[in-house]
Formats: structure tokens, sequence, C-alpha cells
């Protein structure tokens, strides 16, 4: 959480060091939504277990610098990723795995000028895992952060829609998190585990 909040406060100075005769298209805010995360293991086993989706929260702080028709967007956000697997109706094993991420994106505006401005973005994001966590039903959790590597790079590509409104701009988007390391601490030679999900993320820019 620490680590948050000095990610959050060093975006904030960012946006005040921007100069004045860009500030009118320069934007700080907060945006939080939620992850549908799995990993990706290879290669395919067939006596691995079912993976499926795990449900997890995002949020975080963005700066967001208007460029035309383009707007660079950095953003730091909490992120919880990670898979889990059914053992029964009743009973599941979980890996959580929290990272803060750093999206760097590239936004641009389908249409760059009314109220409700389409959008399309992509660009890296640079992950550092702070905390896994196993969890199985009804068992104490384990600590499992040695499993998995410290850091991450994906890539991030999605769309959204951008509302203009007076002092402020409301923001929805959906996005793809593709891995593009390897997280897995002890893989063996041709295996790899590589985090994936889809979010949806609703913000507000002052």
């Amino acid at each position: 959480m620490k680590k948050l909040l000095v990610a959050a406060l060093a975006v904030l100075f960012a946006a005040a060091a921007v100069p004045r005769d860009l500030e009118a298209g320069v934007s700080v805010g907060l945006k939080g939504g939620f992850n549908l995360a799995n990993i990706t293991f290879s290669p395919e086993d067939p006596e691995m277990p079912a993976f499926s989706t795990l449900k997890g929260v995002t949020g975080g702080v963005f700066l967001s610098i208007g460029l035309g028709f383009v707007t660079i967007q950095p953003e730091v956000l909490y992120s919880r990723r990670g898979t889990m697997w059914e053992l029964d109706e009743a009973n599941s094993v979980q890996f959580l795995l929290d990272y803060i991420e750093v999206p760097v994106l590239v936004k641009f505006s389908v249409l760059p000028a009314g109220p409700v401005r389409p959008v399309i973005f992509g660009g890296p994001s640079f992950g550092t895992l702070i905390k896994a966590t196993g969890r199985m039903t009804g068992v104490p959790d384990a600590d499992i952060k040695d499993m998995w590597e410290k850091t991450e790079l994906a890539a991030v590509f999605g769309g959204g829609l951008d509302f203009k409104l007076a002092g402020m701009t409301l923001s929805l988007d959906g996005r793809y998190h593709l891995g593009l390391t390897n997280i897995a601490a002890d893989a063996g030679e041709g295996e790899s585990a590589k985090n994936k999900g889809f979010s949806v993320l609703v913000g507000i820019g002052f």
C-alpha cells in the first residue's frame, strides 16, 4: 500500500510540473473497476487442473496529457491477478497475485470533438508483484510469493468512451492485459506461465 501511495504522489507531482501552455490538455484523476484474470501455462499438460477465471479489483490514479486527437496516459494501478480451480461445488484453490502496475497508454480519439468521444488505446504495462497468496477452502492462507517472478511486462489494449462535462471528464473503458514475460520463478526449459485477463474501469479526471 505504501508503494501505491508513493506512486500516486509521483503522478500528481508530475502533473504539477507540466508547462502552463499544455495545462488545458492535462488532467489527473482516479479510476477503478474489476479484473477477470487468469494465467496461461505452457506447454499444456492434461494432468494440470482446469484453471478458471479469477475475479479481482483494480484501481488507482492516472495522468492524461492531451496532444490533439492523441493522448498520453500513464497510470498507476493496484491490480489483483491470478487464477483458480474448483475442487468440487463447495471447495476451490486460488492463486491471488497482487501487483502495482504502471500502464503507459497512447489513446486515439475516434471523434475528437463533442461531449461523447469514443477512444482506442494501447501500450506497455510494467508490473511489480507486492503479494502472492495461496488460498484453499478450509485451510489457512499461504504466502506463495517465492513461486513467482517479482516483475512482469505486459501489453494492454482496448477502447472506451470519454464523456466531456463541465470541468471534468468521465471515462469508461474495457481493456485486455496480455502478459509478455514468464512469471513462474522456477519454470523448467520450455515452460512458462503468463498473466492474461480482461478489465472494465470507470474513471473521473479533473
